[in-house]
């Protein structure tokens, strides 16, 4: 089935692409800012060209069929891909300037992304960057809907594998951590899992890697999970609840390393390794000149080499 040779239009498209968000009719229209009888009657040329029902109605307004929704995301990726090719025609007519938007999970994003984008300053100061950091669960929507270009995360359990290009790259370690005279130090190294068990945690939601690995390493000692848990996605909060009381907390060794004067190590028995994070882009998706610089940069940071494919 040739939609395009059907007559499928770009008006088709960018309606498609609103309904993956808008669950009602006169939403999409006016995002697109046409009348609801105009995006009725795209919404009926799209069901004559591919011959299939897009969506239903419900309560709350419509709600799209199963072959909608795969149109709608193939849309939503069409679209950012047109909207990219618009940038690579900018950056490529006025030089390496442009901007560029980073996602990463937090130990990566200490650890390597901010000394690349050190030096991407210096090499190139007219390529603006702005950088999101939080869990990869976050990030994957973002990097599908194009307000990343790339993400240094994971591709969350439940999201589909195969809208993303994934080059891994590092097993990132972690460890635990407390404030700086917190009565465990005052232990003998290193510290059974046991005993800081004694002490509240501070841990991500259910379901984060840290979290998992940090659950699995006490299965495996056949230790029972911590009775007082704080649960925060914000590495901000987590620091200040650290500094502030007795709580400790899973981090990845990077950002430790990096918060030592605020925080301490713990020397434990409880060896910590999150799984391996990746270089994510959509799938499909062709990096415009500046993302393609930046890119490289970041991946230089992470893995040290001087060229990439």
């Amino acid at each position: 089935m040739d939609l395009l040779r059907r007559g499928l239009k770009i008006s088709h498209l960018r309606l498609l692409a609103e309904l993956a968000d808008q669950s009602r009719l006169t939403d999409a229209a006016a995002a697109l800012g046409i009348t609801q009888p105009a995006a009725s009657r795209l919404i009926s040329e799209i069901e004559r060209i591919t011959e299939a029902e897009i969506y239903i109605r419900s309560g709350r307004g419509i709600e799209l069929t199963d072959v909608g929704t795969k149109l709608a995301e193939r849309c939503v990726r069409i679209l950012q891909e047109f909207a990219d090719a618009g940038r690579d025609v900018e950056q490529h007519r006025t030089g390496e300037r442009g901007h560029v938007s980073i996602g990463s999970v937090t130990g990566p994003a200490i650890e390597y992304v901010l000394p690349a984008l050190r030096h991407i300053r210096l090499s190139y100061p007219n390529i603006s960057i702005s950088v999101e950091v939080g869990p990869s669960r976050a990030l994957a929507p973002m990097l599908l809907d194009g307000r990343l270009d790339f993400s240094i995360s994971r591709v969350p359990a439940d999201d589909d594998a195969a809208l993303f290009a994934e080059q891994p790259l590092v097993r990132e370690p972690a460890c635990l951590v407390a404030r700086h005279g917190h009565p465990l130090t005052r232990s003998g190294a290193p510290l059974s899992a046991s005993a800081l068990l004694a002490f509240d945690w501070v841990l991500p939601r259910a379901g984060s890697p840290i979290r998992t690995t940090t659950e699995q390493a006490l299965r495996d000692r056949g230790l029972t999970l911590p009775s007082r848990i704080l649960t925060t996605s914000s590495f901000l909060f987590t620091l200040a609840t650290i500094q502030q009381t007795n709580a400790i907390a899973p981090v990845a060794q990077s950002v430790a390393a990096s918060f030592s004067g605020t925080v301490i190590t713990l020397d434990t028995e409880l060896p910590l390794s999150v799984e391996t994070y990746s270089f994510i882009t959509r799938k499909g998706q062709v990096l415009t000149p500046v993302v393609d610089i930046v890119a490289r940069e970041v991946l230089r940071a992470v893995t040290g080499r001087q060229e990439f494919p």
